[in-house]
């Protein structure tokens, strides 16, 4: 899996906040917030960003983000971006225009369907995953043992009552005794339909879990619409 360096990375380590914006007033600061984003098509064609708590990025310089063919785009993005001249943000409004300051593609995969193909079980040393607004995405930020060539798959393990339960393992590479942590992100697309969950008040909980260091298990909770 590729490794993606992307400015000031460790500023998501406020993982499960799809968006921020600074408020600091400074015109001097290099950018005014940063989004996870999908990457959607616009009036006449121009790309447009759905950051993952909802709002539009209308981005001025949507090339920053073309991929190497030079006419393609990635479907999950994490840019830092300023606010053009007059826009600023206000209650209410979820619509912006932006200027991307830098960013780049978020690896994307569908759920795996064969589960039993996952062999290699090895533990990471955190996780923090979210879902967006629109359910469309879990995405997932991950800290693990320094490995080249490594992947990761996500894949259900059952439903009960409310609760989808998956889990997040290696699916290449990976070791238990490799030193250097280092932070990456995965974005899997969600199911559209979950066979047998049992909303409650149109909404249901993902329960992730993940090996974790000396024998341990992690788990995180996540609460998302649900209205089928």
């Amino acid at each position: 899996m590729k490794k993606i360096k992307l400015v000031a990375l460790a500023l998501t380590l406020l993982v499960g906040i799809s968006f921020t914006s600074c408020m600091n007033s400074d015109d001097n600061n290099s950018y005014d917030g940063y989004a996870f984003a999908t990457v959607s098509q616009g009036y006449l064609g121009s790309p447009v960003l759905i950051a993952d708590n909802g709002w539009t990025l209308n981005p001025t310089n949507p090339s920053a983000l073309l991929l190497s063919d030079g006419s393609s785009y990635p479907e999950r993005v994490l840019i830092y971006y300023k606010y053009v001249e007059g826009e600023t943000v206000q209650d209410g409004k979820t619509d912006y225009d932006i200027t991307i300051v830098s960013g780049g593609g978020i690896y994307t995969k569908a759920f795996n369907s064969k589960p039993d193909t996952l062999v290699n079980d090895y533990s990471v040393t955190d996780i923090a995953p979210w879902i967006d607004v629109n359910r469309k995405y879990l995405t997932v930020s991950f800290l693990v043992n320094y490995s080249s060539n490594v992947d990761f798959d996500m894949y259900q393990q059952k439903v009960g009552n409310d609760t989808l339960y998956v889990k997040f393992n290696y699916s290449k590479g990976g070791s238990d005794n490799a030193y250097n942590n280092y932070q990456d992100y995965i974005s899997f697309k969600m199911p559209s339909y979950i066979e047998g969950i049992t909303p409650k008040n149109d909404s249901i909980w993902v329960k992730v879990s993940a090996k974790g260091t000396s024998g341990s298990t992690i788990v995180k909770n996540i609460q998302c619409k649900y209205d089928y």
